[in-house]
C-alpha cells in the first residue's frame, strides 16, 4: 500500500471523506501528497490547548509558533530527508499518539526528531 492509499484508508476509517483530507491538507503550512509520502504539518504554539493545536482551521500568530504539529504522516519517511532545514526551523515537533482525539500530544525537540529519523533511515549525514 502506498502513502496515498494509507491516507485515504485512514480518513475513511475515521468516518471522513477523501475530499476532507484535501481540505485538511490545504489548511496546513506544509502539504506533501505523493504516492511515496503524505505529510500535513502546520506551525503552532506548543503551549496552546490541545483543541487549538489539532484544529486545522485555527491559525496561530506566527510570532507565537514554536512547533510543527504533524497532523498526518504516512509513507516512506526517507522522503523527509529533503525537509531537514524546514524541520529545524522550529524547536519542537508535536505528534498525537493513541486513539484519535484523546488529547495526548508528544512534544519532541526537532533536533532529536532529526536524529531519530537519521537513525531510522540509516543516514549518518541527516543526524
Amino acid at each position: 500500500m502506498n502513502a496515498l492509499s494509507a491516507a485515504f484508508s485512514y480518513y475513511l476509517a475515521a468516518g471522513r471523506r477523501v475530499e476532507e483530507m484535501e481540505e485538511d491538507g490545504r489548511r496546513q503550512d506544509v502539504y506533501v501528497r505523493t504516492p511515496e509520502l503524505v505529510l500535513m504539518a502546520r506551525r503552532v504554539d506548543s503551549s496552546a490547548s490541545f483543541g487549538k493545536i489539532v484544529d486545522v482551521r485555527f491559525r496561530f500568530e506566527p510570532v507565537r509558533c514554536d512547533a510543527w504539529h504533524l497532523h498526518f504522516l504516512a509513507g516512506d519517511v526517507r522522503e523527509l530527508l529533503a525537509y531537514k532545514r524546514e524541520i529545524l526551523s522550529l524547536p519542537w515537533i508535536l505528534t498525537q499518539h493513541g486513539k484519535r482525539g484523546d488529547g495526548r500530544l508528544v512534544k519532541l525537540p526537532a533536533s532529536r526528531f532529526c536524529r531519530l529519523l537519521g537513525a531510522f533511515v540509516g543516514d549518518e549525514a541527516f543526524s
